[in-house]
């Protein structure tokens, strides 16, 4: 199939999302921010405007995940997934994971979802979702959810999340919100995106993997974007875990995460609904597993650019391989 960058919204969904829940669609969305003591007014208004988008962000970044042929070889078997989201909002990244990974996987037959978010109303929406998206008859296989409203604003309530957990996760996935704890200074002087990953990247599964992504905006009253500092704190992280733990995706991150100073890069994926066609979302990601998985499944030989090796390098480069 090659890489995917385009995802038509499926009927059945768009039918669940615009006409059931009655999701309004914001054509400027950048005057929908997301903020968890929202009434749930302005959920619906979240949900019709960024759900497609999470979705297709979702379902692209599996998908050419899975692409990669020793990775897909060590889970294609797999009957049972687990997967952690943090953050998971009204869960538009669940159900695009779900969507792919049923399409990818002939004997997958259960899917368990621990969901956290803080704010009470998207997790009534996202429980509500998947009773819809089960009785729609889309979904074949056994879906077993437990979202939770938690407030995480310290490193001690993200430490008892973490707790919370007993099962090791094929995929633990927070999709464009880690900036929302950048942006409000929540965990003090801790780099954000390199606490994230110490405390959920031990949780994985021998074959599971952590996807970060996230917007690719500039900080408030900064020069630097997201996109920098998602990587100049994923490679600080990965240079202390004393080789425990790789980047899989990019590739060039894989192979350069150890002398990058954290390049800026963007991936950039397109979604149509009865909304919006052609709704474009921009997003900087990295997909990381403990190293012997790692090194098994990336080809030493893989043509990569990007603008460690090539200061010219489009931002859009590590993403094409």
């Amino acid at each position: 199939m090659g890489i995917l960058k385009y995802k038509d919204f499926p009927k059945w969904l768009d039918k669940i999302i615009y006409t059931d829940f009655k999701a309004i669609f914001e054509p400027h969305p950048q005057d929908v921010v997301y903020n968890p003591d929202q009434p749930y007014e302005f959920v619906k208004i979240y949900i019709g405007t960024y759900f497609p988008r999470s979705y297709a962000e979702a379902f692209c970044i599996v998908n050419n995940l899975l692409e990669n042929e020793k990775y897909l070889s060590n889970i294609y078997t797999l009957e049972e997934v687990n997967i952690l989201d943090f953050c998971c909002g009204t869960g538009g990244e669940i159900i695009g994971l779900i969507d792919v990974l049923q399409s990818k996987m002939p004997n997958l037959k259960r899917i368990n979802i621990d969901a956290f978010d803080a704010n009470p109303d998207a997790i009534r929406f996202l429980y509500h979702l998947i009773e819809s998206v089960i009785d729609s008859g889309n979904i074949r296989i056994e879906i077993n959810i437990n979202p939770q409203g938690i407030f995480v604003s310290s490193e001690q309530e993200l430490s008892d999340l973490v707790n919370l957990t007993n099962v090791r996760y094929h995929f633990i996935v927070s999709f464009k919100a880690l900036n929302e704890f950048v942006q409000h200074g929540t965990f003090k002087n801790k780099n954000v995106y390199s606490l994230i990953s110490s405390y959920f990247l031990p949780l994985l599964s021998d074959v599971g993997v952590l996807i970060l992504s996230d917007v690719t905006t500039k900080l408030n009253n900064s020069e630097l974007f997201y996109p920098q500092v998602l990587n100049t704190s994923i490679n600080e992280f990965i240079s202390s875990c004393k080789n425990e733990f790789k980047t899989l995706y990019p590739y060039s991150c894989h192979f350069n995460e150890m002398i990058c100073n954290g390049c800026y890069m963007q991936d950039v994926f397109t979604v149509s609904h009865s909304k919006k066609i052609n709704d474009v979302s921009k997003v900087a990601y990295r997909i990381i597993c403990r190293k012997n998985f790692a090194d098994a499944i990336v080809a030493p030989h893989i043509n990569y650019s990007c603008r460690k090796n090539n200061p010219l390098a489009d931002k859009k480069s590590p993403y094409n391989y």
